[in-house]
């Protein structure tokens, strides 16, 4: 296969790729509000075991989770292994053979692999290190560079198409790349919060505690409100730069959106709905997601003089 097939062949893998990364972050997401992150306490088996069923877990004294919470981790990592690995060596294959003619696409293949390679280690060293804090983070990390990578490919070839030196595309993608690096930091901030148990050191919303300076002497409180200092600087920024770059509009919908349903987290708390909270926290981290990659495919998109500027028209 060459030419164009090749390359539809190369942006459908992308695509499904950005799915099953996607859905992977979810998991994760689902894997931390329900405690489960050491279900499966060794790497990559669980419990000695390729497949952790329900009688063999029966008869393993040391088993301290529900079968329910290493079905989570366990299903965790299988989706890794099984579909969003295979689907990135596919997309390695497919670049590899437009090497000629998107060299870049080539070498962002590459990355890819390196970046896959990386994730994996962490996902062990996050077992190895007890579910600490910062190896969760750099777990979310990985699997945000891994998903901007991905949808990078699937638009490369159509940033060949336009001339990428003009003052308005550098500094467009100078305002993308501060919104996306706000949001990561916003991402990577709430999975700190929520493993060094800061996710409910605030109770109420948009007050603290009921207050509108809670004690920061507690390190709980300063996690959670640091997170929800960068989800506000996430917000101002879209709002402020949604005046000058138009495209930028539908994602404040998107943004307040998910703030929204953070403040829901907890509000929800504090009537100790448990089921529910684990459902608002998952659309939560989907939301962020979106939004992170809605401004990654957006980076790579081209704008138009005509839709810059804070005209009301």
């Amino acid at each position: 296969m060459t030419g164009r097939g090749s390359f539809n062949a190369l942006r459908l893998s992308c695509g499904l790729a950005s799915i099953a990364i996607i859905f992977q972050i979810l998991l994760g997401a689902l894997v931390r509000l329900t405690g489960s992150g050491l279900a499966c306490p060794d790497w990559p088996l669980c419990y000695g075991l390729w497949f952790p069923t329900e009688t063999a877990l029966a008869g393993i004294q040391s088993v301290d989770y529900s079968f329910g919470q290493v079905m989570l981790e366990w299903g965790h990592r299988l989706n890794a292994a099984v579909v969003v690995s295979p689907l990135i060596v596919t997309i390695f294959l497919f670049a590899w053979r437009e090497r000629g003619v998107s060299p870049i696409t080539a070498q962002l293949s590459i990355a890819t692999l390196v970046v896959l390679a990386l994730q994996g280690a962490a996902g062990g060293l996050t077992v190895f290190d007890q579910n600490s804090a910062w190896s969760v983070a750099t777990h979310l990390g990985l699997a945000l560079l891994l998903l901007s990578l991905v949808i990078s490919m699937f638009r490369m070839r159509e940033m060949s198409k336009f001339n990428w030196k003009t003052r308005t595309h550098q500094n467009s993608c100078q305002v993308i790349s501060l919104l996306i690096g706000l949001v990561v930091a916003t991402m990577v901030s709430g999975a700190v919060m929520a493993k060094v148990g800061a996710t409910f050191s605030c109770a109420g919303w948009p007050l603290c505690n009921g207050q509108l300076i809670p004690n920061v002497t507690d390190s709980g409180v300063v996690f959670h409100l640091i997170h929800r200092f960068l989800a506000l600087m996430t917000l101002i920024g879209v709002l402020l730069f949604a005046c000058w770059m138009h495209t930028l509009r539908h994602l404040a919908v998107l943004v307040i959106l998910q703030i929204l349903v953070g403040a829901g987290v907890a509000m929800i708390y504090a009537g100790n709905s448990v089921t529910l909270h684990i459902a608002i926290g998952v659309l939560h981290q989907f939301f962020a997601v979106m939004v992170f990659a809605a401004l990654v495919w957006l980076f790579w998109t081209p704008v138009p003089a005509s839709s810059v500027g804070c005209s009301t028209k």
